[in-house]
């Protein structure tokens, strides 16, 4: 499912670059299920030897966005678009709800109105679609040198094991929601509408992250394919990465 805000300013928000750290924050915060709050930032839904929050949010979309020279922030212009998904219905409940509750918000130095919100449950109904991300994709696998030093390999979309990697990511994921495994012979990822462009390389706290926007062909089983709608492609989803929408053949994108 798909959580929108539409959010409003009274002028041009200015924001770090590196904000994502502040929207993970702010959807914890605005949660007033302590229970669930602990839960999610502490531990996460176990399967194996990994844990999920299986919880995605989007870039925040504007109509125009700048960035100053000499803050060196972005300024985007209002409204304010952000999504946030989950398979998780009560996850978006009860963010949702404390947002109404509220009205408003404060990102970091600004403060912003609650517009507009609306769900949408988006349904894969074909064994092909195609997506659109709304936050960098991030596929990575941490590998050792020669010295036997641990370091971070972030992988290309026009590289063979990232469609692997992605599978098998959301192979657990499918996993752990449906509790059964999943069908994930026949997945592929393949980019469709990626440039060099679309590589991001943002800073979560003090880690450099790699990712990937664009659009991107997934091929695989239904249910495999909404998975990577609602908990999103790739890694460090609740990082604010790997969130995406399908693309609207013929339809207004309201972004």
């Amino acid at each position: 499912m798909q959580l929108t805000l539409v959010l409003g300013a009274a002028g041009p928000v200015s924001l770090s670059v590196h904000y994502a750290g502040l929207v993970q924050g702010l959807l914890y915060r605005v949660m007033e299920n302590p229970a669930l709050k602990s839960y999610l930032h502490e531990q996460g839904f176990a399967y194996e030897n990994r844990r999920f929050k299986l919880f995605t949010f989007s870039r925040l979309m504007s109509g125009v966005v700048r960035y100053d020279r000499n803050t060196g922030n972005l300024l985007l212009k209002p409204p304010l678009y952000l999504v946030i998904c989950s398979p998780v219905s009560f996850i978006l409940q009860e963010i949702g709800t404390g947002l109404l509750r509220r009205g408003w918000l404060r990102l970091g130095p600004a403060r912003l109105e609650v517009r507009e919100m609306y769900i949408a449950a988006l349904r894969v109904a074909q064994s092909t679609v195609r997506v659109r991300m709304l936050s960098p994709l991030v596929v990575y696998s941490t590998l050792l040198t020669a010295s036997g030093r641990k370091f971070t390999y972030y992988y290309s979309p026009f590289e063979p094991r990232f469609s692997e990697l992605v599978r098998e990511n959301l192979a657990k994921k499918h996993a752990l929601i449906h509790g059964r495994p999943a069908l994930a012979d026949g997945f592929a990822i393949r980019p469709v509408g990626v440039t060099e462009k679309d590589h991001k390389i943002t800073r979560y706290k003090d880690t450099i992250i790699k990712g990937w926007m664009g659009e991107y062909e997934l091929a695989g089983d239904p249910d495999l394919l909404q998975v990577a709608l609602d908990a999103g492609l790739g890694s460090k989803n609740s990082q604010g990465h790997g969130c995406c929408t399908l693309v609207q053949r013929g339809g207004k994108d309201p972004f």
